[in-house]
């Protein structure tokens, strides 16, 4: 699953080969410019590890909800992995899926048609209500109903036709599938179970049948399904995703407020049923919004934060030289991410692919990864991570050309027919010039990148412009498509590839990941076979196909994987940097007594 990354910027894509992701040894990033030093994955360091402290993390923005089945932004993400718990997880060295909430990793049928999930009989929530199958199988149904703000993560639960206790033991649950779907251990695997006695008291959810959510997502009107549709404005509420009363996981860490603009607090779980497995050492994690990028370098300097993204790689690689003077460390992490300027197909002006390739031949990615990142990026063609053993590593690489971008604008009807320095056409009869406006959500290098881009196509007779939003308010116009172009980033997961939830047209539809309103038949019909396809040589044949007709279409312009970049406070001991996010598990940090500073 692929989530809105706001660090990077924009969203979460699945499955793990990346078997060149595992760092046990320094490695390199490389381009033809320079070599970036990543921070090695050190050993564990927990010898004499205490309890105490806070880690005071830096955030640009609120988290959008901190409800794991209506979010879809990285941070909140980040902060529910620490107060909810899935059945499986990925295991952060070996990217192996392992069991948590569940015994053991499913039994699953010869046809996979079924997977069995065996539950530990000690999990509980952390206000101490035992987590059962019951929990399971409400989470999955609050997913399924199609009028619960989950679009991101519903398409991953298309083919789950049901779920039931097996032989009324609830901590047994067989889940059922209408067809196969090679990551159906994924999705289920890592999917929060979220409370039904706090969620669901009266049991509402037990009066819809698997066949009414399944007639509901046919035909989703809500005045059909009036008790669905409550059920669902009460989980799409605020409500629901911002008090400590129903924010409620089996995780190490509880929710324990929100103040909106400025913190999100979590405690330490003092009853985390496996801290035996998963520490969880600091008291308090507070995420600390600081929306000025340079007031949050100050706050990290000034000890007020612990731990931040460095957003602007000049306060990384050029501003801060000294952090030890600040009691500061640096960390450079590869993790799975890719950079794009998003062009919104529907608008009449990227409708034609020949102006889609002319933009990207437009866009010198080398100049600005020179200028803006250090040097410390990979220009990319594809959505797939580079790394990843999925990448169609065929695609030629497409190199500034304004000549042949002008050539194409020509060839696309697009003219400067007035002489007033703008290309511009007749669209349904009436004159239209190449104009637009680039949305960006304050975010300091993205700023930098999107005025060089502008400049760089004024030389071709486009006039591009910048808003800049607020970030629930630009995820809101993103996810309703009501923009022009921006700059995106995906934050991508290290389980095998399925980029359906992002590029198949139905997910173009409502408040699907499909912000930029792709549509191909043709690429649909391969994503559709890659989900029934098992066998990796053949899936990875189907990807590589798919790739190609993405790069050929240039639906977006893939910019580069860069290089992640962060401040830390020295105080802390075992902080290890794992390349899929987050980087920093917290909750394995540690501060020596006399080190302390917060109690």
């Amino acid at each position: 699953m692929r989530k809105i990354n706001f660090l990077i910027v924009l969203a979460l894509l699945g499955a793990i080969t990346l078997t060149s992701c595992g760092r046990k040894k320094t490695e390199t990033v490389e381009n033809k410019n320079t070599i970036k030093l990543i921070t090695p994955l050190d050993p564990p360091d927990t010898k004499d590890a205490v309890n105490g402290d806070w880690v005071v993390k830096h955030e640009m923005a609120d988290a959008e909800k901190l409800m794991p089945t209506v979010t879809n932004d990285a941070t909140a993400a980040e902060i529910d992995d620490l107060i909810y718990d899935g059945l499986l997880i990925v295991n952060r060295e070996t990217y192996q899926i392992e069991p948590l909430i569940a015994k053991e990793l499913p039994v699953i049928s010869d046809d996979h048609m079924s997977y069995t999930f065996t539950l530990k009989e000690n999990v509980t929530f952390s206000d101490g209500t035992p987590l059962t199958g019951e929990d399971v199988i409400f989470t999955i149904k609050s997913i399924k109903i199609p009028f619960v703000d989950a679009q991101a993560l519903r398409n991953y639960f298309d083919d789950v036709k049901s779920a039931e206790l097996v032989d009324g033991n609830k901590y047994k649950v067989k889940i059922n599938m209408s067809k196969p779907y090679f990551k159906t251990i994924y999705t289920l695997g890592e999917t929060k179970i979220t409370p039904k006695k706090i969620l669901d008291p009266q049991n509402v959810t037990d009066k819809f049948t698997w066949e009414m959510i399944a007639e509901a997502a046919a035909n989703p009107d809500p005045k059909k399904y009036p008790d669905m549709g409550k059920f669902a404005d009460f989980m799409n509420s605020q409500d629901v995703a911002r008090t400590a009363k129903y924010v409620v996981g089996t995780g190490p860490y509880k929710f324990e407020s929100w103040k909106t603009g400025q913190s999100i607090t979590l405690t330490r779980n003092e009853n985390y049923w496996n801290k035996a497995n998963v520490p969880n050492y600091p008291n308090k994690v507070v995420y600390k919004v600081i929306q000025d990028q340079n007031a949050a370098i100050v706050a990290a300097k000034n000890k007020e934060v612990d731990y931040m993204f460095a957003i602007n790689p000049a306060d990384f690689y050029q501003n801060v030289t000294n952090p030890e003077q600040f009691n500061l460390k640096k960390a450079i992490v590869l993790e799975p991410t890719y950079v794009f300027i998003a062009w919104n197909n529907a608008k009449p002006l990227f409708k034609d692919k020949k102006v889609r390739w002319a933009l990207t031949y437009a866009i010198n990615r080398q100049d600005i990864i020179d200028k803006i990142l250090f040097s410390a990026a990979v220009p990319i063609e594809s959505p797939v991570f580079y790394k990843s053993k999925y990448v169609n590593d065929k695609l030629p690489h497409i190199d500034y050309n304004l000549e042949k971008s002008k050539q194409l604008l020509d060839e696309a009807g697009w003219k400067d027919s007035d002489g007033d320095g703008i290309r511009d056409k007749i669209v349904d009869g009436k004159k239209m010039d190449f104009k637009f406006t680039f949305m960006n959500n304050n975010n300091p290098k993205r700023k930098k990148v999107m005025l060089i881009v502008i400049e760089g196509l004024k030389q071709i007779g486009i006039q591009a412009d910048l808003q800049e939003y607020e970030w629930s308010v630009f995820l809101d116009k993103q996810k309703k498509h009501e923009y022009d172009a921006g700059y995106g980033a995906w934050q991508l997961s290290v389980t095998p590839e399925d980029p359906y939830q992002i590029w198949h047209s139905s997910q173009a539809e409502g408040e699907g990941s499909n912000y930029i309103s792709y549509k191909n038949p043709e690429a649909d019909k391969i994503l559709e076979e890659n989900r029934i396809t098992f066998d990796e040589t053949k899936r990875k044949e189907l990807l590589d196909k798919w790739q190609q007709i993405i790069y050929d279409d240039q639906p977006v312009t893939f910019m580069w994987t860069e290089t992640s970049r962060y401040f830390y406070s020295d105080r802390f001991r075992n902080t290890r940097w794992y390349a899929y996010p987050a980087s920093g598990l917290v909750n394995e940090w540690w501060t020596p007594t006399a080190k302390q500073r917060y109690q």
